[in-house]
Formats: structure tokens, sequence, C-alpha cells
């Protein structure tokens, strides 16, 4: 018999790996794998880019995020097998036994699975079958869930109606509720309202409204999340628009321009690629060019995820992304600062660290710019960083950042810092612990995270997740006994590491038995938003924001003052000497290096400050008292019994306009300061208190409080 030729060799095995590639597969577990053919496609989706405010229109789904471009050719060149659908509660359960027990039904998602678990889950399934199965690379995952197609959707440019189940009891986290995008109950037709445990609602005079027979089943505390509920797409897959969103192997970075063959993402960074968009969410999350990605730990209730069977493929690994403007150039010897005499006061006008130009959507947002942190690094810069966002409890909020370099004057333009797509990763913190280590925390997904960096904010540790999730309420502080502390504004009092932030615990649960009240006692501190400082005899002492607002007729119209003699466990209420503040609004507090404590805060509530209805505060003068408005500081020599010193955070002088958040104006005057906005306090090594409010950034010295400054000019 004649030898095979190497070339008739090839071609069979190509014949025979087409053949195999071409038939489903239904695996031991019960895993249904559909084949996918080699081919091209473009990835990404052109065209004009969103203005991301779905409050005004909910019902857009056709335009791209700026993260979608530029749109490449990609040629996925080896034939594979992936799962139809994503992998369920009993399939799971092979893997882990213990996994939701006694919850959900079989052929429900499997939902709440971190990367790291999914990908476990892969490893175990490929030595139990011993072959190998993974998850997608971000570029198979598009491919096939296109499809073939190049409209926005496998289905064309629009969801079938009724495609996309919104639970209206359980929307995505980090979005809002759906009562903010629909008021009217009026949503668009792709969109089927449902309870839990997928009771329809009916469309009512006033509203939807359960159904009789489904009332039961609503009750529950999670939605039904079967799979393969609604048509697959032309090659088999079901679920690539809604339903969980999904895990794949990629490090997340920005496209690069250029055909691509099997690409697997970058070689690093901080965040793992999901795609699709689950259950309870906007229609353009889910197209099938929408990116998101995450914290590889992250158990977030999205997450599933679906297998690929097949070796993976061995095309380019990018680079990790380059590093943002704050991150370049930074100088890391020791900062020598010259402290200047301390009795002579120091005061300068405000700056803007905010800078994004304006019509900026994406990375970076000019619309709305808020809750900002700052702190001093080593080697003496200043670092800022905030949210930047269209909306603020919307997907594309990120924290951006400024640097104010040792010796300059003006804030660098404003670059990312942190961003995880698709997710709302909110209310920024930084400290710095005095020697090398900085921090950065955020709330994220369904978890706090905490980063690290010893080299002036340059590069950052991997994010650890801390648990529960809930903003962070103001500055870290660090106890005498060296603990680190830091309030939380929902159901916990303090996050609170033993161990230089290495693992934190929690201290303090709200509890219905709270009398939140002057006079009263409870298991957390009193409001939101709620610094807090060490008293001389240990006891903590922190001062809140009304929530909800009518906390504040509670406590006769003041800020929420709040003891705590064991460390967070347990508080006692007063009601403070000033005016409680309102939405926009945040206090800060924090002791000087001098010893006494400094408090910032405003003189009238904001939602009735843009009414008019304007009381102030007396504060004194040269010439006598006056009445001033805005924004002030006051300090306590005697652990926050009184407060003698007060003044009114503006340089005095004719009355101007300047700018503030959002880019409204203000008029500064002598009896006229910033209105309103979220403050951030550091005090540097100069001995002076570096002030942000959500769009500016005020220095100040103990002295400059003590001075009286001259009388407004009439």
């Amino acid at each position: 018999m004649k030898a095979l030729t190497p070339f008739f060799c090839l071609s069979f095995f190509c014949l025979l790996t087409s053949l195999q590639a071409a038939e489903s597969i239904t695996n031991s577990v019960g895993i249904k794998l559909v084949p996918i053919e080699p081919g091209s496609f473009l990835m990404g989706q052109d065209g004009p880019q969103t203005d991301y405010d779905m409050h005004k229109h909910p019902g857009e789904s056709d335009r791209p995020d700026w993260d979608e471009k530029p749109v490449h050719k990609v040629v996925i060149s080896k034939p594979l097998h992936i799962g139809a659908t994503e992998i369920t509660i009993e399939q799971y359960r092979q893997f882990d036994p213990d996994y939701h027990k006694g919850k959900g039904l079989p052929d429900e998602a499997a939902r709440g699975i971190s990367w790291n678990k999914a990908v476990e889950f892969c490893e175990w399934l490929s030595k139990k079958e011993g072959k190998p199965y993974r998850l997608p690379t971000e570029a198979e995952w598009e491919y096939a869930c296109r499809a073939g197609t190049t409209t926005t959707f496998n289905t064309g440019d629009k969801l079938p109606d009724g495609f996309l189940p919104w639970y209206v009891r359980f929307s995505y986290p980090g979005l809002f509720p759906w009562s903010f995008y629909f008021p009217d109950n009026k949503p668009s037709p792709e969109y089927l309202p449902m309870a839990a445990q997928g009771a329809p609602m009916r469309l009512a005079s006033d509203g939807f409204v359960i159904p009789e027979k489904g009332a039961a089943v609503a009750k529950s505390n999670q939605p039904l999340l079967r799979v393969a509920q609604r048509p697959p797409n032309a090659w088999g897959l079901y679920d690539m628009h809604g339903n969980l969103s999904e895990w794949c192997s990629d490090w997340y970075g920005p496209y690069e321009a250029g055909e691509q063959t099997d690409p697997r993402g970058r070689s690093g960074g901080d965040f793992r690629v999901f795609r699709d968009g689950p259950h309870s969410m906007l229609s353009r999350l889910v197209r099938s060019a929408n990116r998101g990605a995450w914290i590889p730990e992250s158990s977030g209730s999205i997450f599933g995820f679906r297998v690929v069977l097949g070796e993976l493929p061995k095309g380019p690994l990018l680079p990790p992304e380059p590093a943002p403007k704050n991150a370049q150039n930074v100088k890391q010897e020791v900062a020598t600062s010259i402290v200047p005499p301390q009795d002579q006061p120091f005061f300068s006008d405000p700056r803007p660290f905010v800078k994004i130009p304006e019509g900026s959507s994406g990375p970076l947002f000019s619309r709305h710019n808020h809750s900002p942190a700052i702190t001093e690094c080593p080697n003496g810069d200043l670092l800022a960083v905030w949210f930047s966002t269209v909306l603020e409890g919307a997907t594309e909020l990120c924290n951006a950042a400024s640097r104010l370099r040792f010796g300059q004057s003006e804030w660098e333009e404003a670059s990312p810092f942190w961003d995880g797509p698709d997710i709302n990763d909110h209310a920024p913190k930084l400290w710095w612990d005095g020697e090398q280590t900085l921090f950065h925390l955020a709330r994220g997904h369904s978890e706090n995270i905490v980063r690290t960096s010893i080299d002036n904010g340059v590069t950052w540790s991997k994010a650890k997740p801390t648990y529960p999730q809930g903003e962070l309420g103001a500055e870290m502080i660090r106890s005498r006994a060296g603990d680190l502390l830091i309030s939380q504004d929902v159901g916990i009092s303090l996050f609170k590491s033993t161990d230089k932030g290495k693992s934190w615990t929690t201290v303090g649960q709200r509890s219905a038995k709270d009398e939140v009240r002057p006079g009263g006692k409870g298991s957390r501190h009193a409001g939101i938003h709620a610094p807090v400082v060490e008293l001389a005899d240990g006891r903590l002492m922190a001062i809140g924001r009304p929530h909800p607002p009518e906390l504040a007729e509670v406590f006769g119209g003041k800020a929420l003052l709040s003891f705590s003699s064991d460390q967070g466990a347990s508080w006692t209420y007063e009601a403070s000497e000033f005016p409680a503040v309102t939405s926009v609004q945040r206090p800060v507090m924090v002791r000087l290096k001098e010893g006494p404590i400094l408090l910032c805060s405003y003189t009238d509530q904001w939602s009735e400050f843009y009414k008019g209805n304007r009381k102030g505060l007396v504060f004194k003068s040269k010439d006598g008292e006056f009445t001033g408005y805005g924004l002030f500081a006051t300090v306590s020599y005697d652990e926050g019994k009184t407060w003698p010193d007060r003044r009114l955070i503006t340089p005095g002088g004719p009355a101007r306009e300047v700018s503030t958040i959002n880019r409204g104006m203000f008029t500064m005057s002598d009896t006229m300061a910033e209105p309103q906005g979220y403050l951030a306090v550091t005090q540097s090594r100069d001995g002076r208190a570096q002030l942000l409010t959500s769009k500016n950034h005020y220095v100040f010295n103990l002295a400059w409080i003590k001075a009286l400054p001259s009388g407004p000019k009439k």
C-alpha cells in the first residue's frame, strides 16, 4: 500500500477536525456544546457614541460605548465548541455540591460565580474528562454571540418585544430602579416586566401589578434565571443577550486597530472581561459589542459563565494598557518640606482640580464629577480622586484622578484612575499612612475594594474585596492603638483593620432597636457620610448627614453627633450646634497635627439654599459680627465640646463668579462662600489643610481660621 503523503495527512486531519467540530456534544455533566467553525468578523461597534443620559432616552440601544472602538477585523482560526447555555445550577453542583444548597431550580443559570471559581470549574471539568475546557476569549464570545450578524444584536438592530426580562423589584445593582427610567410604567417594548421568580406583571391604570396566581412566588428574594427560555441565535446559543453576565478569559484593556488573529486580550490588568448584561438592565448594555470587566474575585449576583471545549488559542497578548497621566513621570524621592511659621495666617484662592474638557463622554465625563478624596504622597505631591459620570447610579461611572506635583501651583488635567467597565465603582477614598503606603478604597459591584501603592500612586496592588458592600463614609483614620477605621453608610458602622490593611472586619450593625434621636442609643453612628475622629479619652466622635432627610427634624435641624466608647460597637447620639447638611453636601472632620479638631461644613442645607431660603451663621470680624453663607471651617480645642474659632472659607474682597460642582456658578464675596459639594481634607506636612469641594481646592492653616477677617464692605 502506498504511503500517505504529509499533505494528504494534514488535509485528512483538517477534514476530520472540521467534521468533529460540526457536531454538537453533550458531555458527562450534561453540558450541551455547540460547534463553532473558524471565520472572521468585525469586532466592536462603530457609529455616533452614546451620551449616556439614559434618564432622557432609556430606549436608546444602538449607540456604542467609547471602549468599543476602533472596530477591527478578527480572525478565529480554529474550530471550537461552546456551551449552548450558561452553566446551570445542576451542572455546577457536580463541581460544588454545596452551591446554593436547597435553592434554585436545576436549569437556572448558576449565579454569583467569580472569575476565579469559573476557572476552577473548567480545570475540574478538564481533569474529569481529559479534555481542554476553559472560558471563551472575549473575541470568541463576540464571534459566537453575533453568529454571522453585523447588527446591534444577533436578533437585528432591536431585541424582539418582550425579550429582556426586567425584574421590577430587583433592578441591576448599581443602576437606578425601574421607576427612575420608566416613571410612567411605559417601558420600551423589548422589556418584559417581571416580579420575582418569573411572575409576569400586567399593566393597570396605576402601574404594573402581579396577577393573583403569581403573587406567592413573587415573594422570593431572587429572580428566576432559567436558561434557554428565549430563542437561540443562528448558531444555537441561548441567552447571549440577557440572563447573566458571562466571564471571559481576557484581562481588560482598550482595543487596538488592525487585523488580529485569535486575540487573547491584554497580558495583565486589574479587571477580567465579562460579556453580556444580566436581567433587569437597559438593553444597550446587552448589545453584541458591549464590554464589561471587573475584579476576578467578585462573586456578584450578576456573574455566571459558559464554557468552551478546545485549546486556548495562541494569538497575541497585548501589553497592559499604558499608565494614565496621573501615574506618569512621578518622582520617587521623599519630599523635604519647608514648614513655614505656623503663627502666620495662610489662605489661597480656590483652584479647580477637576479639569475635564467640556463635552467629554468617556473614559471621563464632563457632566457630573463628585465625591472627592485627597492625600499627600511621600514625594510631596497631592493626589485627588473622585467619581466621574453622567448619571450617578449608572454603569459608566468611573474613578478619575489628578495630581498636583510638589512645588507646582496648578492641578494637571484629569485622567482615568480606576474603572471596571459597566460597574458602578463608587465613592473613592485615599489615605496615606505617613510612611510609604497609599490606600485607595471604593465601593464595587457587590463588595468594596482596597488597593495599596508603595510608589506614590504609580502602581497599585491587585484589588482586595471587603464585605459587606456599602459606600464608605469619609476619610480613614488610624487610632492610637494602630487600628485603621473608616465609616460606612449602609448597615454597618465601621470597617476596621488591625493589621495595617491586610484584612478587614466590620464593627456595629444597624438594628431595629436603634433609637436615632438626641439622647438615644444605637449600634451604628447616626446618618451617612460621617467623618470620625478619636478623642483624647479613647472615644470615637462622628458627625453625620441626616438620612433619611426627615431625620434632620428629629435633631432640630442640626448635624448628627455620635459617640462610641467601644470602638464603634455601640453609639450615643446628640444634636450638634451646627446646621445639618443635605444632598450634594458632605462635611469633613479631622484632628490637626497641632492637636485641635478641624470641622468643615456648610451654613445651610443646599436643598433650601438654592431656593433662596438661607439662614447662614454668625461669624466674627475685626469690625464686629456678620452673617455669612456657605462653606466654613471651625476648630475645637476641648475634644468637640465647644468650637470657639469659626471662619467663612472665602478670600473676601469684591464679589466674583466662581465655578462649582457640575459647571454651576456662585458669587464669592466677603459674606458668600461655596454653597455645595462633598468635602475631603488632609493636612500636609507643611501644616496646611488641603480642602476639596466637588470642584475646587482650598489651602489654609490653623492661624488663618483663628485670625479675624476685615468686616464685610457695605
